[in-house]
């Protein structure tokens, strides 16, 4: 069995008086401790809360986001500045501003002052126009006279109920035959009716021939001159502010001569034909119909729509060499398209014609549908390919940049054919380039037109639009 030591009775006093020593002290000890611990946990809390606040002022909550978005746009908004235009373009918008005459109506007691190509190979001609509408009752009185630097003169006159849109001179195209403009059916109680004499003289001094059909060679270039005095009655009818009939009958002549580089004429006659310099012929009867559907948002400057001409003439010799009868068809389509803006569009034509003569008749050469020059076939010559049948596409890529300047990527390809044979697409010629155009507020006052075709590059200086 084991012993237990005894403490000793002398140590007694000195372990209670520790104990109660130790006693008094513990609830001190217990308060600081539990202090302490306070503390840590405080600093901790406000740690994390610091740590939140951080995290929160890296991460800005939505509203703070969209406010500070919101200010910038108003920032920006403050030191925004419209762009400056250039000279020209201040030129025009004074003529075209609120309340001010547009340059297009620019005249001097109806007279109107114009540059212009009167023929396709005219080059640019100056001259007049004049408009008088409603001179005496509803009777429109309209007439030109233009003269170009290469000599080719254009007089005409027409009076009558012609289509028109209140006091704006009716737009018109001499470079080749156009379609007659839809007017505004509403204007008076004729303005749905056409009723108008026209008579016209011109002399082309020096037209291109090149050949006929699409081999036609570029050095088999003839010159040839052609007087041609036009006098027609014009009747039709406007259906809506879109669709128009028109009926033209009238009397047709011709005369022809050497132009300036060649001996005689009859090298341009086909199949022998004897046709002497100087003859007043052939001469014809001429009728002539068309309906025009234009559905485009400004015929002047369309930047949607669409356009469709349907055209038929009937061509009656009436003189003593009665082998040029001949009827003709034509069809021409025009769509623009807007891409996502109205300063980009997509601009497109597709036109056809077809000729028959008849039995025993033939088109004369200076008659037939022609490609070439800067309504047509833009990377080569005016006349550079002739045929009675004709086709052309053409498309454009427009974009404005501004209101008084476009710029344009551009194809064209088309062909010719003789009578008896169809149009192939193994004798398609093209080309393709780039436009720079200066418009009004209604028109295209001048267009410049770079083009590289098959037979190198060209340069087409127009004051109207291509379509």
């Amino acid at each position: 069995m084991g012993s237990v030591e005894v403490m000793p009775l002398s140590t007694r006093p000195r372990v209670r008086l520790f104990m109660r020593k130790a006693l008094t002290l513990l609830p001190a000890m217990l308060l600081l401790a539990g202090g302490s611990l306070f503390a840590q946990e405080t600093v901790s809390n406000q740690e994390q809360d610091t740590g939140d606040t951080k995290a929160e002022a890296q991460a800005p909550s939505a509203d703070t986001r969209s406010e500070r978005l919101k200010q910038r746009r108003e920032a920006k908004r403050e030191i925004l500045t419209p762009p400056e235009p250039h000279m020209a373009e201040k030129y025009l918008k004074k003529f075209d501003a609120k309340g001010s005459q547009s340059i297009d109506d620019t005249n001097f007691w109806g007279f109107y002052p114009r540059i212009d190509w009167i023929a396709r190979g005219s080059g640019a001609a100056l001259g007049v126009r004049y408009w008088n509408p409603e001179v005496i009752g509803p009777v429109d009185l309209m007439g030109s006279a233009f003269y170009s630097w290469r000599r080719y003169q254009l007089y005409d006159l027409q009076t009558g109920l012609i289509p028109n849109r209140g006091k704006r001179i009716p737009s018109k195209t001499f470079e080749h035959e156009s379609f007659e403009q839809l007017g505004e059916v509403d204007r008076n109680l004729f303005s749905r009716f056409k009723l108008f004499g026209n008579f016209r003289y011109r002399d082309r001094t020096d037209e291109s021939f090149y050949g006929l059909g699409p081999a036609s060679k570029a050095e088999n270039r003839h010159r040839y001159s052609v007087q041609d005095t036009l006098a027609e009655v014009v009747l039709g009818y406007q259906f809506t502010q879109n669709i128009g009939f028109t009926y033209k009958l009238g009397a047709l002549g011709n005369t022809l001569g050497s132009g300036r580089s060649d001996p005689s004429l009859s090298d341009l006659i086909p199949d022998g034909i004897d046709l002497p310099e100087g003859i007043e012929g052939p001469n014809y009867v001429r009728s002539q119909a068309s309906f025009l559907f234009d559905y485009r948002d400004d015929p002047g400057l369309p930047h949607k729509g669409i356009m469709v001409a349907l055209l038929w003439q009937r061509m009656e010799n009436i003189d003593r060499i009665d082998l040029f009868n001949f009827t003709q068809w034509g069809m021409d389509v025009r769509g623009y398209i807007p891409l996502g803006a109205r300063q980009r569009v997509l601009a497109l034509r597709g036109l056809f014609i077809d000729s028959d003569p008849g039995s025993g008749n033939r088109v004369p050469f200076f008659l037939m549908p022609s490609l070439g020059g800067g309504e047509s076939l833009r990377g080569f010559p005016a006349f550079r390919f002739q045929g009675p049948k004709m086709m052309l596409i053409q498309a454009e890529y427009r974009w404005e940049a501004s209101p008084r300047f476009e710029l344009a990527l551009f194809g064209d390809t088309g062909t010719v054919a003789l009578i008896g044979d169809r149009i192939s697409l193994d004798e398609l010629k093209s080309d393709a380039g780039v436009g720079f155009r200066i418009k009004s507020s209604r028109s295209t006052l001048f267009r410049l037109d770079l083009a590289y075709g098959n037979e190198g590059w060209a340069a087409q200086f127009r004051m109207s639009a291509v379509f």
